[in-house]
């Protein structure tokens, strides 16, 4: 196997991929952590109004099992997430380089590439908590199981821009730091644009990312929330056709450089 290609072929583009569903990450702030169903404390020049009604519509991702869609010119795809049960099944196209599926229960995470050539047609079964809070694969981390509070954590800019909908940036090197996707973003990466919206249960159904930013070849990532209360019922592959991940594979997908 090819584990080098492995690593940088696809590690790259599932970066992308966490970044753009958990919104960003763990909280860089010296500020005490919020806890489960609780609003992040105000670490921004945000107006605080704004920035709870919008915390508040992320952290709702938390309660209720969900249909996720990511559209974007790196990305696109989708799939089913429950936070109670920690479970997820996403598959998604990598701007006509293949595709990868990635299921995850509780700590347990498979990830299989289709249509690159050199990479096994195996699934590759991974120890998501060895990727660390920042891992880009670790999408339901320990005391937020669906990344809401991570996004919340992210925004350092936000206003309310109508009824159910609210513009600002987010900061992706305080979101993450360290983080070796954002370390690459340099500067670009200090001042994000967003849109979102929230329907009538106040809960947050569409982010979009302008990622022309960081890059002008890549143009915005949108992602929706729907169908919340869908059934989830994600299964582990046969262990026959498994086998364990390389650790060069593990470090690329870490969320911290070593």
């Amino acid at each position: 196997m090819k584990t080098r290609r492995l690593a940088t072929t696809g590690a790259a583009l599932v970066a992308a991929f966490g970044l753009t569903l958990t919104g960003c990450g763990t909280d860089g702030t010296s500020d005490t952590p919020a806890g489960p169903g609780e609003a992040a404390p105000a670490a921004s020049s945000a107006p605080a109004d704004a920035r709870a009604e919008l915390s508040a519509a992320a952290l709702k991702l938390n309660e209720d099992s969900l249909r996720v869609k990511i559209a974007s010119s790196v990305l696109s795809g989708g799939g089913v997430m429950d936070p109670k049960s920690k479970s997820a099944d996403m598959t998604m196209e990598m701007g006509g380089q293949g595709t990868f599926r990635m299921i995850t229960i509780e700590n347990d995470g498979y990830l299989k590439f289709s249509g690159v050539p050199g990479l096994p047609d195996k699934w590759l079964r991974l120890d998501v908590t060895k990727l660390g809070a920042n891992g880009q694969l670790n999408l339901m981390p320990d005391g937020d199981p669906g990344g809401a509070q991570q996004l919340v954590n992210g925004v350092v800019d936000v206003e309310k821009t109508g009824d159910d909908s609210f513009s600002g940036t987010i900061d992706y090197t305080k979101a993450k730091p360290g983080d070796k996707a954002v370390e690459q973003m340099g500067e670009k990466g200090k001042a994000v644009p967003f849109t979102a919206k929230v329907d009538g249960q106040g809960r947050l159904v569409e982010l979009v990312v302008d990622t022309s930013v960081l890059h002008e070849s890549l143009g915005t990532m949108t992602t929706t929330y729907s169908d919340f209360g869908t059934a989830v019922d994600v299964q582990k592959p046969p262990a026959g056709e498994t086998q364990d991940a390389p650790e060069e594979l593990i470090r690329s997908f870490s969320g911290t450089t070593t």
